[in-house]
C-alpha cells in the first residue's frame, strides 16, 4: 500500500486563512466603530484637534483651530 502525501494548510499559529477570511468583516466594523469612538472622545483634546483631525480630507475644517 503506498503512503499518501501529507498536505499542511498554511497557518499562523491556529489562524489559517480561512479563519481569517471569515472574521474580517467583523474586524473592519468593529476597527471603524473604534476608531470613531477615539475620535469623538479625543476631540475635546486641543492637540488632537490641531494635529489630526483639523488635517482628516473631507471633514477636517469642522475642527479647524483659529491660531491666535
Amino acid at each position: 500500500m503506498p503512503v499518501r502525501q501529507i498536505v499542511t494548510n498554511p497557518h499562523f499559529g491556529i489562524i489559517t486563512p480561512e479563519k481569517l477570511v471569515r472574521v474580517i468583516p467583523s474586524l473592519a466594523t468593529w476597527g471603524v466603530a473604534a476608531g470613531t469612538a477615539v475620535s469623538l472622545i479625543g476631540s475635546d483634546v486641543p492637540l488632537v484637534k490641531k494635529d489630526i483631525l483639523s488635517k482628516l480630507p473631507v471633514i477636517g475644517s469642522y475642527w479647524a483651530v483659529d491660531e491666535q
